[in-house]
């Protein structure tokens, strides 16, 4: 059953199952009297949910990020393109019940209609359950995302923390870098500076590790604090 699978996927088993159908019934479908209406106003309401969360979540873990950093950081998490891609992952593009002739056009791997139907499957656990459970279930689906944010400023990690750190003791900070996983090839670095930990990261390649774990690294080290150790970033 197409619904029992989206709920398995958000990790969320819905009250009241009209809210789900109505949040995977996209416009195309046509209002009768037998059918639940669109996802639109579900997908208004789910997009505030999640401009809420990833708000709170980027301010508590980037204290020292400016108001434009974080606008650009959350304009980054809560992007129609980047919701489409999670929805995709997720395999979300099957189960909305759209119109034959948008199906045909390729609607189930539309950009529009993965991020309006995720946006929408949010805002009916909130209408289902309230915020902590519409929260709950935003963490998980941007769990990864909040966690590879970083001050959308820095635009060259690896040279930013090198130079800053250079300009304070002449000591450029050097990388760990293993293999977690081979399928799919995931990498993880430690930023090490003065045999401390100063941050860590993951990515596809060696590259985009080391470029996760010094953007880490950045966010606690520009403190010009020198005598003061940079706390270790959790992974």
């Amino acid at each position: 059953m197409g619904q029992k699978r989206v709920e398995q996927k958000l990790t969320y088993q819905f009250t009241n199952k009209a809210l789900l159908e109505q949040a995977l019934t996209h416009p195309s479908t046509g209002r009768t009297s037998t059918k639940p209406s669109d996802f639109e106003r579900l997908e208004f309401l789910g997009d505030a949910v999640l401009e809420l969360v990833v708000s709170m979540e980027l301010f508590s873990r980037h204290p020292r990020a400016n108001e434009g950093e974080l606008t650009k950081m959350r304009a980054s998490i809560v992007s129609r393109h980047h919701l489409a891609d999670i929805a995709r992952a997720l395999g979300l593009g099957e189960d909305v019940l759209m119109s034959a002739r948008l199906e045909a056009a390729g609607g189930r791997s539309s950009v529009s209609v993965l991020g309006n139907t995720l946006e929408s499957l949010v805002g009916a656990i909130m209408e289902d359950s309230g915020f902590s459970a519409a929260a709950r279930v935003a963490h998980h689906l941007l769990r990864e995302s909040l966690e590879k944010a970083c001050p959308a400023l820095i635009t060259n990690p690896k040279g930013d923390l090198q130079e800053l750190l250079q300009g304070r003791t002449g000591e450029a900070p050097v990388y760990h870098v293993t293999q977690t996983s081979s399928s799919p090839v995931r990498f993880s670095a430690t930023a090490l500076w003065q045999g401390r930990e100063i941050g860590s990261g993951t990515g596809s390649s060696k590259h985009k590790a080391e470029i996760a774990a010094a953007a880490a690294a950045l966010t606690h080290v520009q403190v010009p604090q020198d005598s003061v150790a940079p706390p270790p970033v959790r992974s």
